[in-house]
């Protein structure tokens, strides 16, 4: 068995429908002002606006998690966390509204995705608010904490992606 041979068990897993449901009003209430829904389903670029915008807080944090293996780099390390905190809104934003276009499986998988992602968004924060009140290792860690979660999202969003095709009728 290779080693994401399971993710599409995903996509039937019944107890995945009520927070499918918590995202689905949120997706609404972001996608409700229509030129808000069109800018973050990616209309203006022809491509869905999600990857683009997950990008910069990957980025961020994985250069962050880098600098904090290097000396005399702490200033610059809280900088790039801060910076993928606040670029992640609009990612998540997007990311709402591509939701609303998925069937039910990939809902499923898709709470998951925005689960694991969420909690790395909860790690990084703790982690600014660490670094900035002098709790430098710790905030390194949970740093690290939030990056290695932010790779189970990021391969379940490239299943969504890739397997399931999610966005590729955007816009």
């Amino acid at each position: 068995m290779r080693p994401f041979d399971q993710i599409p068990a995903l996509g039937r897993v019944g107890v995945l429908d009520a927070p499918a449901g918590v995202l689905d009003s949120l997706s609404a209430v972001i996608s409700k002002p229509p030129a808000l829904r069109r800018v973050l389903a990616g209309e203006p670029f022809g491509h869905s606006a999600h990857p683009m915008l997950v990008q910069l807080p990957i980025g961020a944090w994985v250069s962050a998690g880098w600098l904090d293996c290097l000396p005399r780099t702490e200033r610059s390390a809280t900088v790039l966390t801060a910076v993928g905190i606040a670029s992640a809104l609009p990612a998540v934003a997007a990311g709402l509204v591509d939701y609303s276009t998925l069937d039910k499986r990939s809902k499923r998988v898709a709470v998951v995705h925005a689960a694991a992602n969420t909690i790395s968004l909860a790690c990084q924060i703790a982690s600014l608010r660490d670094r900035m009140t002098g709790r430098l290792r710790r905030g390194q860690w949970i740093g690290l904490a939030g990056t290695i979660t932010l790779s189970v999202g990021g391969v379940l969003g490239g299943h969504l992606a890739h397997r399931l095709a999610a966005g590729a009728d955007l816009p």
